[in-house]
């Protein structure tokens, strides 16, 4: 703030209208886009803040959800393998005949390629 010299009987004089004036107009014109700038920065930081911990919560509810699938899983096949109607121990296999023929009953001739020419 300037003031020059009061001449006598004068008030002094200010001479910051035309940079007040000059601050007035770019606070008016500029005030929107800083404001816009401002507001993109914050609500982008904002923005980002909340998707990570969104994704941070959705990724622990499918890790639990995994989980906890896994475990009733396992203690399915546990209860399922504990009552089982199969025979305990070894089962006897007889070895050289076919399951669907009868014992006793020949297939037929034998059909290698090694007698053929």
């Amino acid at each position: 703030m300037t003031t020059s010299h009061p001449a006598t009987g004068r008030r002094p004089r200010f001479h910051g209208g035309l940079v007040g004036a000059g601050a007035a107009a770019c606070a008016v014109c500029c005030a929107a886009p800083l404001m816009t700038l401002l507001g993109i920065g914050v609500t982008g930081a904002a923005a980002t803040a909340v998707t990570a911990a969104l994704a941070g919560a959705v990724f622990a509810v499918v890790a639990a959800a995994a989980t906890v699938a896994a475990v009733v899983v396992r203690r399915r096949r546990a209860r399922a393998g504990a009552c089982s109607t199969g025979a305990p121990g070894p089962v006897p296999v007889e070895l050289g005949q076919r399951p669907d023929q009868p014992c006793g009953v020949e297939a037929g001739p034998a059909t290698s390629s090694a007698g053929r020419t």
